[in-house]
């Protein structure tokens, strides 16, 4: 389903980053609030060198794998707008309904760190998920 791959993509471009950051002997683990954490995303902060070249590469992947699957969680929304029937039938069962779960939780992870409006979507998956979860 689209929302697994969407969880699939973001989740591969976070461990990748996540093992870059503490492989790569430039970046130094800082405490996650500092002013040093050059990508608070996530806890287990690092200050690395923003010039070394497998930095710049595993940034840049984890920006396109959070793209991508943003725009997939975007498409999940298209599709309540333009197939709301279908997705009413689909959300009349846990199993088939699934993929919103997946999708909130692809928001979550593509939208953690992201400022103020990061937080307001990342609430915003987070309660539709607990209403998810809820409704069955």
């Amino acid at each position: 389903t689209i929302g697994a791959v969407a969880l699939a993509i973001v989740t591969l471009g976070v461990v990748w980053f996540k093992f870059a950051e503490e492989n790569i002997d430039s970046c130094e683990p800082v405490h996650f609030h500092s002013p040093q954490c050059t990508f608070p995303e996530f806890p287990g902060c690092f200050d690395c060198d923003l010039d070394n070249k497998w930095y710049k590469i595993a940034v840049n992947f984890h920006y396109v794998c959070s793209t991508l699957s943003g725009i997939l969680a975007i498409s999940f929304f298209a599709k309540i707008l333009l197939a709301r029937r279908v997705v009413i039938d689909e959300m009349s069962s846990p199993t088939t309904s699934s993929p919103a779960g997946l999708i909130c939780m692809t928001m979550v992870c593509v939208f953690a760190g992201r400022g103020w409006v990061g937080q307001v979507l990342v609430s915003l998956a987070a309660t539709m998920h607990l209403c998810l979860v809820i409704w069955y």
